[in-house]
């Protein structure tokens, strides 16, 4: 029985207790002896009665660099179930956990295929993954748990994990639900404190009550110090409660003989040796092999179990306190010994690096290739370990210093930035060369988070840039130029930087067709480059494109410069083949640009789908403002056709964090959906409230490029009350259409021009603008719908009914819910009559619902489905499972009559 903690049991128990139908994640928090590993007991005897099974992980603080240790002991029960795996995901997996060689996985394959592999295992008996010291777990583990916990709840699995507060971990960041461990209450503590210690005499009762304060395993163990034989050694000079613990556990080591210990400080700096290992580390330093039963008086004094063949220490605090009580002499000693004796080379080369004292050059190397090694597997964190400590074993002073810029950008690739800014930190007192130099500049730029805000900030990467050239990597200087031309798109930039950044790129002597120099000068200047880049991008096909990434930076390059129709054809391309390469990473960025170039072609459905899993797989992939524009432009494509009345709802989320973060110009695409759903309903005054925004250059929510996308709104609200600043804007994108002529913005400003013209003109105009554009049907809907109005507001009812009657099959075709309505009432106002349009499969699913009833229908199985989308055939079950009865169907057969009738 656990005192005081009966809502934390009972949390625990209704989360195992419902294994059998659902599953779930809890991390819990708290701080050191608080109770964190008691309740992960709990659940863990709390398994077998609700017919589960219980695999456990512990973190180790030195074992923090070995790549996918703690999901290597997670899965070590189920990896005879990688063969019902998909090829990519097994071999990812097992590259991942060393098994085999054969792929470089993206990291976040391997999470997918984890989660995969404990789907399989739970559809025979329930998983209860049980995790204590998730803050030293290595970090590649607790990317993949975080990937699982996210899913868990649909599956027959639940993690439980336990971290220590004041260390960082993923975990706590994963947005996982979160048991935060109070100290117990008075009564609560002295009740504890009588039970393990009744008949305590009142002085020392009431000293040990005032020391633990309500900490339960401060209370146990100062309590058993207390009553131990000797002098007194229950109050240490004043420390933190934690040193006080570890000081009281060290104290029942005194029973325990010399070889006994030796055998557990062995065992407290290799959290994964098996038993045999540590025996025979401990007789290296021991100059004997000591018998297995000289543990005996530890196992007695409840500082460790065996567990099989492994040695487990009964709480964290007692490996540490093991590893405070041995002289440093004696430490180093044992991690060579250990190097000797355990037989996983990883393992053994940290072992190697922990024992040495002084530069090493050979172990220095080698953790540089064991760097290496982790990358392929997907470890990226303990990459950027083993290069730190390569670079404190290197003894030439340049070689450190670039082994320290390497370890940096491994840790800045996983996002890890504090740790990035301190590796950066050590490089400043060494020398290293210019290419390192170079890569060092534009890593304290990403770093410095001044990016988006500094003034003179293209130039400064523009020169970096040219330092990696004339350093020889041309790979990389392109690269580096990525992040400054996405900031080109996204901010007000002047058009000389424009220009400067294009001309930078385009000198480094790539061929004019690079999809990568394509994306960069498609994003540093979408107006100037624009011709050249459709030119460029037209001498190919997606189907040509065998490299995903290539196709979505040529996708990127064609859908800024205005041909949304090519980008979203070589951004459907890219989605595809790197949904089939597993690598989510960059499948994110991809959803999210094909979703934005899909709302402009009127495949809103799509967009909506790829939003909203960018933004979902955004939360895997430590991608927030890709997450957060996912929503939007989901939101967007809702907006647009009219059809769900939680927009507003949609739409906070985002923006709140957005308005936290002075998110500025990423917040346009709000304006944009909300302006869509107002003038979708008529509501001008409201939806030019909405957009002005998006053209007004003092406003934080100004963008340059949006406006295209925003303009024909924008006429539409404002050409009565706003004429004037409607048509400066519009005079002012002219120009731009002029000079480059964006196909996309020389169709909306034809459809706009009919708007602000005089009768006179006005049907000419609506005339030009109906003879263009047909790529492009919600602009021609809407052209048709005010054509169709304007005649009949000039008496011409009859030659009025025509461009209606379109406008009403366009809109309906596309969905759009209100604009179809307004063209009827117009239709019927010329004395025509048209049937109201059925509402479908668009109006009553979800985005991922639709996504999956798309795949369903097309005759994939739910384990395929379950594979495409990183989900398990079970949730991919529960989905279709509430789709049926919303499409008004009870069997899979009748998916493709009702999906197709709405895209009828």
């Amino acid at each position: 029985m656990l005192i005081g903690r009966d809502l934390e049991c009972r949390r625990i128990d209704e989360l195992v207790d419902r294994l059998s139908d659902q599953g779930g994640a809890l991390l819990v928090r708290g701080e050191a002896g608080i109770g964190k590993s008691a309740l992960l007991d709990r659940a863990r005897e709390r398994a077998e009665p609700a017919g589960a099974r219980a695999v456990a992980t512990v973190g180790v603080e030195s074992q923090t660099e070995l790549a996918f240790a703690g999901l290597h002991q997670l899965l070590r029960p189920f990896i005879g179930l990688t063969e019902r795996l998909p090829d990519p995901q097994r071999l990812a997996l097992e590259a991942a956990l060393g098994i085999n060689d054969r792929a470089e996985p993206d990291m976040f394959l391997v999470a997918a295929a984890a989660f995969q592999l404990l789907c399989e295992a739970a559809e025979s008996t329930p998983v209860l993954l049980i995790v204590d010291d998730a803050q030293w777990l290595d970090p590649s583990t607790v990317a993949v748990l975080t990937f699982v916990a996210r899913r868990a709840e649909a599956e027959r699995i639940v993690l439980v994990a336990a971290a220590r507060d004041g260390y960082p971990t993923p975990l706590r960041q994963g947005e996982l639900p979160t048991l935060l461990l109070e100290r117990l209450g008075a009564a609560a503590a002295i009740e504890l404190l009588d039970r393990e210690a009744p008949g305590m005499h009142p002085p020392v009762r009431a000293r040990i009550l005032d020391e633990a304060a309500g900490n339960p395993l401060a209370l146990v163990e100062l309590a058993r110090a207390a009553s131990a034989p000797g002098p007194e050694r229950l109050f240490p000079p004043p420390t933190t409660l934690t040193a006080r613990l570890e000081h009281a556990f060290a104290a029942r080591l005194d029973d325990v003989a010399d070889e006994g210990r030796l055998i557990l400080l062995a065992a407290a700096l290799d959290g994964y040796a098996p038993l045999d290992e540590i025996v025979r580390a401990a007789g290296v330093v021991g100059g004997r092999l000591p018998a297995v039963t000289v543990i005996d008086p530890a196992v007695e004094a409840g500082l460790v179990e065996l567990d099989g063949t492994r040695l487990r220490f009964r709480h964290p605090l007692i490996r540490s306190a093991v590893r405070q009580a041995a002289l440093p002499g004696q430490v180093l000693a044992m991690y060579g010994a250990l190097a000797e004796a355990v037989a996983d080379p990883e393992r053994r080369l940290w072992h190697q690096a922990m024992a040495a004292v002084g530069p090493d050059e050979e172990i220095a190397a080698a953790l540089e290739s064991q760097a290496a090694l982790a990358r392929r597997r997907g470890a990226v964190g303990v990459a950027a370990a083993a290069l730190e400590r390569a670079a404190a074993l290197t003894p030439d002073p340049r070689g450190k210093g670039e082994r320290l810029v390497r370890a940096a950008a491994a840790a800045y690739d996983l996002g890890l930035i504090d740790a990035a800014r301190n590796l950066i930190e050590q490089v400043e007192a060494s020398p290293i060369g210019a290419l390192e130099a170079a890569r060092l500049a534009w890593l304290q730029q990403m770093i410095s988070g001044d990016v988006w805000v500094q003034s003179g900030a293209t130039r400064t990467f523009v020169e970096i840039a040219e330092r990696m050239f004339e350093g020889g990597d041309a790979d990389m200087a392109l690269g580096s130029l990525v992040p400054i031309a996405h900031r080109c798109w996204w901010t007000p930039t002047r058009a000389r930087t424009r220009e400067y950044l294009v001309e930078a790129a385009e000198g480094m002597s790539f061929p004019e067709d690079d999809p990568r120099l394509l994306a960069v000068i498609g994003l540093a200047d979408p107006e100037g480059s624009g011709p050249s880049i459709r030119r460029r991008t037209s001498r190919t096909s997606p189907q040509e494109i065998g490299d995903p990434v290539a196709a979505m930076d040529i996708g990127i390059a064609a859908e800024k410069a205005g041909d949304f129709v090519a980008g979203e054809r070589f951004l459907e391309r890219a989605a595809g083949g790197l949904r089939e390469q597993g690598r989510l990473g960059v499948l994110t960025q991809a959803l999210v640009h094909h979703a934005w170039a899909a709302t402009h072609t009127g495949a809103w459905e799509a967009a909506e789908m790829a939003g909203a899993e960018a933004a979902r797989l955004a939360a895997d992939t430590r991608q927030p403002q890709f997450g957060l524009t996912g929503e939007l432009v989901a939101a967007l494509a809702a907006a647009l056709r009219g059809a769900d009345p939680d927009l507003e709802a949609r739409i906070a989320a985002p923006e709140r964090t957005l308005l936290a973060t002075n998110g500025g110009p990423l917040l346009a695409p709000a304006h944009l959906a909300r302006g869509a759903d107002a003038i979708g309903d008529g509501r001008h005054e409201v939806a030019f409230g909405h957009l002005w925004p998006i053209f007004d250059e003092a406003n934080p929510a100004f963008h340059r490029f949006m406006r295209w996308s925003a303009l024909l709104d924008l006429v539409e609200a404002g050409r009565d009350e706003h004429l004037a600043a409607v048509a400066a804007v519009a005079a002012e994108l002219e120009a731009v259409a002029e000079r480059g002529e964006p196909p996309f913005l020389c169709l909306v400003l034809a459809c706009a021009r009919p708007l602000m013209a005089t009768d006179e003109d006005a049907e000419a105009l609506f005339t030009a603008a109906l003879g263009r554009g047909a790529s492009y049907p919600f602009p021609r809907a809407r052209t048709l719908f005010s054509f169709g109005r304007w005649l009949r507001r000039q008496r011409r009812s009859a030659d009025a009914r025509q461009p209606l009657r379109e406008a009403v099959g366009l809109f309906d075709a596309l969905g759009a819910t209100r604009w179809g309505s307004r063209a009827r009432l117009e239709l019927r106002a010329t004395g025509e009559q048209v049937g109201r349009r059925t509402r479908d499969a668009r109006d009553r699913l979800t985005p991922q619902e639709l996504q999956i009833a798309r795949l369903a229908a097309g005759g994939l199985s739910n384990r395929e489905i379950g594979e495409r989308l990183f989900l398990s055939h079970r949730t991919i079950g529960s989905h279709l499972y509430r789709v049926f009865p919303k499409l008004s169907i009870s069997s899979r057969s009748q998916l493709r009559d009702a999906l197709d009738g709405a895209a009828d």
